[in-house]
């Protein structure tokens, strides 16, 4: 890491990570921005409430580099009031964010910075891979720039805010993001973005969006609440542009991150809902492989979305991210969080 930078340097970025008892995952990822290249950044660590050794690190981190700026929530606020604490503190034109379990590319936000300069977008993100506890590509996301609303009026097409960057005078307008939202946060705070500007998207996959582990049973019904908020919030905009919510993509979405946790029960309900609403055979078969064996049919789901990446994403991916596969004991020490 650097150290060497002074606080009279003009910063180019702010960077946004909000954490909470993930201290076995966030060094990688703190790491993975603090190299970024030709950039000056400053580097915002919220720490939303956590009761493991998070607050020491993250403090003996800011005596070490000037350019890590802490802050301390004494009570966890959610992700939501997390940023907003950050954004509130932030010194530079543009805001980045990252989730404290993704990984950036060295270049990522020199990338995104000369695609906001050759525009004249107010935001913008990047393409992404989705990544397993080996930090194996098992996915990957394309983004569509330019006038996008529309897009996001039917579903969030931006697959992880940590590719994001905006405009902080724009951010502020705007509000930030919406802590009564305890889900779909992100895709209401991108509607509203999209509303004031076009989008600049970098088309290379410059970040590597970590599956995290852990059940959904308990927060499913959060999340079908967030979306139907958000949903119901932009009712009346996507009529007048006469577009359709796709509810079932989301649903979709849903079965697919409960197969992961292994909430068989949950998946196999969705499926079925459909087949019975639709009567899609193709669902009828998933009815069963969810209930009967729902981490192997997310496996067998993940072996085809791996197959479709393309080689040469791979490829720049993989150079990348090969120091972080390489550190010692990283798979052991991450196994517990991530599958």
């Amino acid at each position: 890491m650097d150290s060497t930078a002074k606080s009279d340097v003009m910063i180019d970025a702010s960077v946004i990570v909000p954490t909470h008892n993930r201290l076995c995952l966030l060094p990688a990822t703190i790491d993975s921005i603090l190299r970024q290249q030709d950039v000056h950044l400053q580097l915002i660590i919220v720490n939303d409430g956590s009761t493991d050794d998070t607050a020491m690190w993250i403090d003996r981190l800011a005596a070490q580099d000037p350019r890590v700026a802490p802050i301390h929530h004494e009570r966890s606020r959610g992700p939501s009031a997390a940023r907003n604490s950050g954004v509130a503190q932030a010194t530079g034109r543009w805001i980045a964010f990252c989730d404290d379990d993704d990984l950036w590319a060295p270049d990522k936000l020199a990338a995104q910075l000369g695609a906001l300069r050759a525009s004249a977008a107010r935001w913008a993100c990047t393409s992404a891979v989705l990544v397993n506890e080996k930090l194996e590509i098992i996915g990957h996301q394309r983004v569509r720039g330019g006038e996008i609303l529309s897009d996001l009026l039917q579903r969030n097409t931006i697959w992880s805010g940590s590719s994001v960057i905006a405009e902080a005078a724009l951010l502020r307008e705007l509000g930030g993001f919406d802590p009564v939202l305890s889900a779909c946060e992100d895709w209401d705070l991108w509607i509203r973005l999209a509303r004031h500007s076009p989008l600049a998207a970098v088309q290379r996959p410059l970040l590597a969006h970590r599956q995290s582990n852990g059940s959904l049973s308990g927060n499913i019904d959060e999340m079908r609440s967030g979306h139907s908020i958000v949903v119901t919030r932009y009712a009346a905009l996507a009529a007048q542009r006469g577009v359709e919510v796709a509810e079932m993509e989301y649903e979709r979405f849903l079965a697919k991150q409960l197969l992961r946790s292994g909430s068989r029960r949950q998946a196999a309900e969705i499926f079925a809902r459909f087949f019975v609403r639709h009567r899609r055979w193709g669902d009828l078969p998933r009815v069963a492989a969810a209930a009967i064996a729902p981490r192997l049919t997310n496996h067998i789901g993940n072996r085809r979305a791996a197959a479709a990446v393309p080689p040469a994403w791979k490829m720049e991916v993989s150079s990348w991210l090969r120091p972080f596969r390489e550190r010692p004991g990283y798979a052991t020490q991450i196994s517990s969080w991530l599958i």
